[in-house]
């Protein structure tokens, strides 16, 4: 199965893109989810373990995350990658005047282990159809046109 994308317009990005201009880029669409309850089937398939014993394991990985993550530390989940918390604040012009309160935009950051990079090289990517596109080329036939004939 392939990745999905579809086309949109957007402003060109390019460093000498004259002003106003656009070209099509490819957005990433998604195919579908795969729950926590599908996750952990999956995973219990090809194990030993229940998916009810999953379930339980990823609920604890999460809370002991919630722990290590407001400790300030990196969270190292093996091939699967890094999580790290992040945020930013708003300026002060001394450091006096500086509180907590003003931290802000506060986030988790991933980071995708070795093995989920090396993954996206091979992944297929597939167009979905857009239907707002008219069919090129075609075989010629007006069969499927359904404008009434003036004769």
């Amino acid at each position: 199965m392939a990745a999905k994308y579809k086309l949109v317009l957007r402003r060109d990005m390019r460093k000498d893109a004259v002003a106003g201009s656009k070209l099509y880029y490819a957005n990433a669409k998604a195919a579908g989810v795969c729950d926590m309850y599908e996750l952990c089937d999956l995973i219990s398939l090809s194990s030993t373990a229940s998916a009810g014993d999953v379930r339980l394991i990823l609920d604890e990985l999460i809370e002991v995350m919630k722990r290590s993550l407001g400790k300030g530390e990196v969270v190292q989940v093996g091939e699967l990658g890094n999580f790290q918390l992040q945020f930013g604040s708003t300026g002060t012009l001394t450091k006096k005047e500086f509180t907590q309160a003003l931290i802000k935009s506060k986030r988790i950051v991933f980071r995708p282990g070795k093995a989920l990079r090396e993954a996206i090289k091979n992944y297929a990517f597939e167009k979905l159809p857009d239907p707002t596109d008219k069919e090129e080329g075609g075989s010629g036939d007006d069969d499927d046109d359904d404008r009434p004939v003036i004769e």
